[in-house]
């Protein structure tokens, strides 16, 4: 960052809008408001990234740092993730950022929109009785799709329509060409009678050897992360301020507003005012900050009086398969070149996307994973010679492969939530039990994908079933709705109880939908602005 970009004293400065958290939404939404010319201020827990930070070479490294400080040079939070599943309990590092430009720092940058029919969620699952799934979102499909639009302009997606959810109007760019390899892929769906599409990526391939950079920052710029892409212009270009390394410990509210805005920054407790406050810390932190915000007036946590906040914890899951053509073709091109739609809804079951993994298939990255899954699940932690060994095998039978993955619908229950917690690292746990109907639905994503494919192609899975849950697509803890009874935040995401309160990320999802969170969280941060600016 600038060297003037950290304000000497903020107490001292006269703030229009303090924003919690500088990943997809807390960017996108200071940006937007910046440019208007209002007074904003980012706080940041994480690493200022920029400047003369070591961002890497953008390879992915052979096992998961685990040291505190190491984790948060590389953009990654800190501690270990604690929950109680019902898989048992779990401690393990989830693919969550921190530093500026949060988990889009280490995103793999694909940005597709939700469907239409993902704003009426109920529809589709009539049946599930236990379910909190809403009737709808508080806004409808057209009215986010202005949105979408500026955002996919913002964030320089590339890629192809949709074809089945075309949008003349959207304004993404050309693709770069598809590998060999993804082309006879690409041609093999069209033959079967499938919709493929390119997938719609922030990430410009500005070299050759390019990867993508996902789950690592990424040193040349290529990849629209929410860092480069709004909060260096924000500070930059519009006068935003920025504090780094500022842990936001609590807010302070009377009845209707929040007051002060305490935060650590290097070991000090301060404090910092403003009109509004914008918390984006995402779904497993916003909820915690709110519930940490105790007071008389609060007793049970900040815009909490329904008990509502921290529950309806959401998490896609996902499953890996390697798609086998009948030949060896060149993967040599980008790793994410292809999306597909045809499971999202087939025959009135409500599953999800697929679409190409970003990675290959080789020894580092099947060692990567297995020591992640080690982590999550207590029956697989196998050794590191037996890890190598494996990895080397795997990689062996699949260098024919494609890695494609899936990402499956989860819906909302009022028991899955974000507590506090003082006995775990970082102040709180999950609570999650899976429930039998989304593994039902992903055998059944499964099963379909086999039959369709099989005339021409061979699915093998390689990541595959029990405990898929994806921690990098967290939402809904702090639900949004039009009844006050029944959520936390409102169309706005304005919080019903605190006029000056907002929420600009994946939290406010009634759904989520069966497709990757940030466009639509970056669309709805650019929403979000206008109803703050209009407020202001």
């Amino acid at each position: 960052m600038p060297a003037d970009s950290t304000p000497v004293d903020p107490r001292e400065e006269s703030w229009d809008v303090i924003v919690v958290g500088t990943g997809m939404g807390g960017a996108t939404l200071g940006y937007a408001l910046a440019r208007r010319g209002k007074k904003v201020l980012f706080l940041e827990k994480g690493l200022d990234l920029f400047g003369s930070h070591d961002r890497g070479d953008g390879s992915m490294p052979s096992d998961e740092p685990e040291d505190a400080e190491e984790r948060l040079r590389s953009g990654r939070w800190p501690l270990r993730l604690e929950g109680d599943t019902s898989f048992g309990a779990m401690k393990f590092f989830g693919a969550i950022g921190c530093g500026t430009g949060g988990s889009s720092s280490i995103y793999a940058a694909q940005l597709e929109r939700l469907m239409p029919h993902d704003l009426e969620p109920r529809r589709h699952f009539a049946k599930y009785k236990d379910t909190s799934l809403p009737e709808r979102w508080p806004i409808t499909y057209d009215e986010l799709v202005p949105y979408y639009r500026q955002a996919e302009a913002l964030y320089r997606v590339c890629g192809s329509p949709d074809p089945l959810n075309p949008d003349p109007k959207s304004p993404i760019l050309e693709p770069p060409p598809m590998s060999d390899r993804d082309a006879s892929l690409f041609a093999a769906f069209q033959q079967l009678g499938l919709h493929p599409y390119r997938a719609h990526l922030g990430c410009r391939f500005l070299s050759k050897d390019c990867g993508g950079c996902a789950g690592v920052l990424c040193p040349r710029g290529c990849k629209s992360d929410s860092g480069n892409i709004c909060l260096l212009p924000a500070v930059e270009q519009h006068g935003a301020r920025v504090i780094t390394e500022a842990e936001v410990l609590r807010l302070e509210a009377n009845g209707s507003r929040v007051e002060r805005v305490i935060y650590r920054h290097r070991g000090e407790e301060r404090w910092v005012r403003g009109k509004v406050v914008a918390v984006a810390a995402g779904a497993l932190m916003t909820p915690v900050l709110f519930l940490r915000s105790q007071s008389d007036v609060w007793p049970n946590g900040l815009s909490n009086r329904t008990g509502l906040v921290g529950r309806n914890l959401m998490m896609h899951t996902s499953d890996y398969y390697a798609i086998r053509p009948s030949r060896y073709h060149s993967p040599e091109g980008p790793y994410k070149g292809i999306s597909l739609n045809d499971l999202y809804l087939k025959d009135g079951v409500k599953m999800g996307t697929l679409q190409s993994a970003g990675m290959a298939v080789n020894a580092g990255i099947i060692n990567y994973y297995l020591k992640t899954l080690a982590e999550k699940l207590w029956y697989m932690r196998i050794g590191k010679v037996a890890r190598k060994l494996a990895s080397y095998a795997g990689a062996a039978i699949f260098n024919r492969s494609a890695v494609m993955v899936s990402i499956v619908e989860d819906l909302p229950y009022h028991d899955n939530r974000v507590v506090l917690d003082s006995n775990s690292l970082d102040g709180r746990r999950f609570i999650y039990t899976y429930p039998r109907e989304l593994a039902e639905r992903n055998e059944q994503f499964y099963r379909h994908l086999r039959q369709l494919l099989a005339p021409k192609l061979m699915v093998l899975p390689i990541f595959f079933g029990k405990n898929n849950l994806n921690f990098g697509h967290v939402s809904g803890t702090c639900r949004g709705g039009d009844d006050p009874a029944t959520s936390v935040v409102n169309r706005d995401n304005r919080s019903h109880d605190v006029e000056n309160l907002y929420v600009a990320d994946s939290s406010a999802f009634p759904s989520s939908g069966g497709i990757n969170p940030s466009l639509t969280i970056a669309a709805r941060a650019l929403q979000v602005a206008d109803a703050i600016d209009a407020a202001l």
